[in-house]
C-alpha cells in the first residue's frame, strides 16, 4: 500500500461516511458527483475532498484503504 493525496469522492448519510472512491482528479469528480446526485435522496450528501489516503492497487485498478486526512 501506499500513501498518497487525491481527489475522493465521498458518500455520507447524516454524519457518516457510508462510501468513498478515487477519482482522477477534481473534473472527473465534479462529474461523477453530479451523476450521482440526480439519482439519491435528500438525506445523502456527496462530496468532493482532498484526502491523503492509504491506496491499494488491484490489477491496475485503485481503491482507497484508509483515509488518514481529509483537507478542506
Amino acid at each position: 500500500m501506499i500513501t498518497k493525496v487525491i481527489i475522493a469522492l465521498l458518500l455520507f448519510s447524516g454524519d457518516t461516511m457510508i462510501e468513498h472512491t478515487v477519482t482522477d482528479g477534481v473534473k472527473d469528480c465534479l462529474e461523477k458527483k453530479r451523476m450521482i446526485e440526480r439519482g439519491i435522496s435528500d438525506t445523502a450528501k456527496v462530496s468532493c475532498v482532498k484526502v491523503e489516503a492509504q491506496i491499494e492497487v488491484i490489477e491496475g485498478v485503485e481503491f482507497i484503504r484508509s483515509i488518514g486526512k481529509i483537507n478542506s
